[in-house]
């Protein structure tokens, strides 16, 4: 009998600031004769501060949000499968549950059995760091996770939020020891604040800055070179020593301040997202695949009638369901339509026909929804 998990978002938002507390604020403060404190530069609320981040508390917050609506919402989760997801007892996840709601982040409520619903509290502030501007016309305000790379004129963040494949996030889940987790949580809001935000190459984590977030008794280079070998299954890393540090960084590029600051330490973790583990990569990429995809369709589709589906509409099914989905289930309905145009009478062709004409988003999401809950299930 296999395992029951949790099915998760293909792409999940998490704010920076959460990712900073759950890694563990760096408790090297001073820089350039002033103080620095990750708490106040990030807008951490008291609570996120407080608590104390277990391995599992941290792995059972990513799963929520990782599952979680556009509102914060689970509307029914199984204890038993969250269990089997982020591998610990269910008497964990049970204990998890109370203190969280005791520290106000969560809310939640038995429904029967093992089946539960959870709301992160103040899901936009909180877990995706956006606040609404003060210009905003709050009642018209209808928050789409799809939108925000491309219209975030509503929004205001301190922090940003990166954006995480559920390839990564099931990886994350899988880790077993706490600072290793620690490590991976940090290089991800490094990698999006260096490549994503600032167009470097790489993720630069140098030997100060991961010594500072973790406990001194793991603190020392050979602890750190090992626990990032083994997040090779979520990162290309490369650990840069003495040497390489400065021919890797100066001499083939020009490097900010910052990063000559790095290069000091003699000890570097360079970390890269590739492949569908980058997800905000994998998302411009899956756009215009999806468009062309859709477009393609729509050339067949002119011989029988006309429908119209907007091209948000497109980039939120892609991104929902994946290419691969999207793709199979345009096929087949090609499929289905000419079959059914050959060996079925007008009658039965032109419904058919109409259905699609009439609302094309809704018809070819069904298609979606249904091969991609066998793709889940199959995992």
């Amino acid at each position: 009998m296999s395992i029951q998990k949790l099915s998760l978002k293909r792409h999940t938002l998490v704010a920076n600031k959460l990712l900073i507390v759950m890694s563990g604020l760096n408790r090297k403060t001073k820089r350039d004769n002033s103080y620095y404190y990750e708490k106040h530069s990030f807008g951490l609320a008291k609570n996120f501060v407080d608590i104390k981040w277990t391995g599992s508390l941290m792995k059972q917050i990513l799963a929520y949000v990782a599952k979680c609506n556009s509102q914060g919402h689970i509307s029914i989760i199984s204890e038993q499968e969250l269990a089997n997801t982020i591998q610990c007892s269910v008497r964990t996840v049970q204990n998890n549950n109370k203190l969280l709601e005791d520290y106000d982040i969560i809310r939640w409520d038995r429904l029967w059995g093992d089946y539960i619903q959870v709301s992160l509290n103040n899901y936009l502030e909180d877990f995706l760091d956006l606040h609404i501007k003060e210009a905003a016309d709050v009642q018209n305000i209808s928050y789409n996770p799809e939108m925000l790379d491309e219209d975030n004129n509503t929004y205001t963040s301190k922090g940003g939020y990166t954006s995480v494949s559920m390839e990564v996030i099931y990886q994350l889940l899988a880790i077993k020891n706490i600072n290793m987790l620690r490590l991976a949580l940090r290089a991800l809001y490094v990698y999006e604040s260096d490549v994503n935000v600032k167009k470097d190459s790489e993720a630069l984590l140098s030997y100060t800055e991961v010594k500072h977030i973790l406990p001194k008794y793991i603190g020392y280079k050979a602890a750190i070179k090992e626990m990032a070998s083994k997040l090779s299954t979520i990162f290309r890393i490369d650990v840069l020593e003495k040497e390489d540090c400065v021919k890797t960084l100066l001499e083939e590029k020009q490097p900010r301040k910052s990063i000559i600051e790095k290069i000091k330490d003699g000890f570097i973790l360079s970390f890269n997202l590739t492949g569908a583990h980058d997800s905000k990569k994998q998302k411009e990429i899956e756009k215009i695949r999806g468009e062309h995809a859709f477009a393609q369709f729509k050339n067949f589709f002119k011989s029988f009638g006309h429908y119209s589906i907007k091209k948000e509409d497109i980039h939120s099914i892609v991104h929902e369901f994946g290419l691969d989905i999207i793709e199979k289930s345009l096929t087949s309905v090609q499929r289905h339509l000419q079959q059914t145009y050959i060996e079925e009478s007008m009658d039965a062709f032109r419904p058919l026909v109409h259905e699609m004409e009439s609302n094309f988003f809704t018809y070819i999401r069904k298609i979606a929804n249904g091969y991609y809950q066998a793709k889940i299930n199959a995992l």
